[in-house]
């Protein structure tokens, strides 16, 4: 690990990704790389399921997020969900959050009519380390994820979700990616989540991860269904017509062989009923 306190410029192949993934091009290029896909799928059938999860994404969002929509991106990485939330909402209040300088940067040029945070985010609001990875961008995280690649460390704001935005704004949809700090992050953001109960897209990684304390997802899981009042879906589950998980079909996902990384959180009694609310991805 490298310790700097001024921010990296953009490499050239990450503008170059941020413009795909923010363009047309984004949805045929994601069928082509999962074409190209195919000898993995075929040296790991077990992996099928997990293989086929941004296409199970991809069907659901709009049954999630309608012309009018308020989303929220936290984590945004290149764009390509912000991108999404845009082209579905037509219209609607668009925010995204991204706590890598540079990565903010390219996003606040793209999307002209955002509300861009340039901030972290967790259940406190002052200043943190960022852990930038060099090698592959998409591990940056308030984790030191260096089994991923070499990373730089850098100072960055971090503020509650909760002092960040307006209750003038009620919020519909929110996806979550924040490479295992999910829990902290949503703690912040605890009066949004009683006040305008979105439905919320949260990554979930491996139940096992040396770079992580993963016991944040069990904490997320118990805290959603229990306190919050909220059902939690694999994509997968949610397209099969299969009912809310328990905490343990919640672990098992996580676990080789892995089906599921992406979760939807519904407020309770509001999930589909059967698979003709959102399509068929079989």
């Amino acid at each position: 690990m490298t310790e700097t306190h001024a921010p990296a410029a953009a490499p050239f192949s990450a503008r170059l990704k941020h413009l795909l993934a923010t363009s047309p091009a984004s949805r045929p290029l994601a069928r082509l790389r999962s074409l190209r896909n195919w000898p993995n799928r075929l040296r790991h059938p077990e992996l099928a399921t997990l293989y086929r999860e941004d296409g199970y994404i991809d069907t659901l969002l709009p049954r999630f997020i309608t012309p009018g929509t308020n989303c929220l991106d936290i984590g945004a990485h290149f764009g390509a969900v912000s991108y999404r939330m845009e082209e579905l909402s037509q219209g609607g209040w668009l925010g995204i959050v991204e706590a890598s300088p540079w990565k903010a940067a390219l996003l606040r040029r793209r999307f002209a009519t955002a509300t861009v945070f340039e901030t972290a985010v967790s259940d406190e609001d002052g200043t943190i380390s960022f852990y930038e990875n060099i090698d592959r961008p998409g591990f940056s995280s308030l984790s030191d994820r260096a089994s991923r690649g070499e990373t730089r460390e850098v100072k960055v704001p971090v503020a509650r979700l909760d002092t960040l935005l307006s209750e003038d704004t009620p919020v519909g949809f929110v996806k979550i990616d924040v490479e295992g700090h999910e829990y902290a992050a949503l703690r912040g953001a605890e009066a949004l989540l009683r006040r305008d109960r979105p439905v919320i897209l949260f990554e979930a990684g491996a139940a096992a991860d040396e770079d992580l304390d993963t016991t944040g997802y069990v904490r997320l899981f118990a805290w959603l269904t229990g306190e919050l009042g909220y059902d939690i879906y694999a994509a997968c589950d949610l397209v099969e017509g299969r009912p809310a998980l328990d905490a343990e079909g919640f672990e098992r996902h996580r676990v080789y062989p892995f089906t599921a990384f992406n979760f939807f959180a519904i407020p309770s009694g509001s999930g589909p009923e059967t698979t003709a609310d959102i399509g068929d991805q079989r």
